[in-house]
């Protein structure tokens, strides 16, 4: 394999997108002693997998580590939708209040001048095709906001997958006690100076 296609295949290691038959190839490459010296740097990370993948832990730590696992403490998050909906909804509430009040205040339910009194037939029609006109210009000024709820959602949409990968990561810190039970050597035959 050329050097190019190692870097290759490292960036594709690093970002997680390697198959296994990739992974297993960098292995071979790097357990070799033809290694660039700028990819020396790599060598331990696929030496400490090969020298990992050859051990096996006794029953005791399997055992103590499912007791361990098994009776760890489990911590309840809220999680970030349910506040943001709770959020939302207090702003609702607090914009229709402030909406009820202001309409009090300008009179809106106290006339001035009792509804239904228009008697000529032609009038009424004109003065309800403008009030139609106006709740209709309104209401598609409500619906373009509404086009901007539907990027807000796909936000909400992309939050979710993160909050998805949140717990694959809590899960993952599970594995992080190993190192109380059982130490590794990143470098092994490799003396402290």
């Amino acid at each position: 394999m050329t050097t190019k296609e190692i870097e290759a295949l490292l960036a594709k290691y690093y970002e997680g997108e390697t198959s296994l038959r990739e992974e297993h190839l960098l292995k071979e490459y790097f357990e070799g002693d033809e290694v660039p010296a700028h990819l020396l740097e790599h060598k331990p990370i696929f030496g400490f997998v090969s020298v990992e993948a050859k051990t096996t832990p006794s029953p005791e730590f399997e055992t103590s580590l499912q007791d361990k696992l098994g009776n760890g403490r489990t911590v309840s998050m809220n999680p970030p939708i349910k506040r943001l909906v709770l959020t939302l909804s207090l702003a609702t509430s607090i914009i229709l209040i402030a909406g009820l009040v202001t309409l009090f205040r300008l009179g809106i339910f106290s006339p001035s001048q009792p509804y239904g009194t228009i008697t000529d037939p032609q009038l009424a029609y004109t003065e309800t095709r403008k009030a139609l006109y106006l709740v209709s210009s309104k209401f598609n000024i409500g619906l373009d906001q509404m086009q901007q709820l539907e990027t807000f959602n796909t936000g909400l949409n992309r939050a979710q997958q993160l909050q998805s990968f949140r717990t694959g990561l809590d899960e993952m810190n599970k594995f992080n006690q190993l190192e109380q039970y059982q130490p590794i050597s990143i470098n092994p035959g490799r003396t402290l100076k």
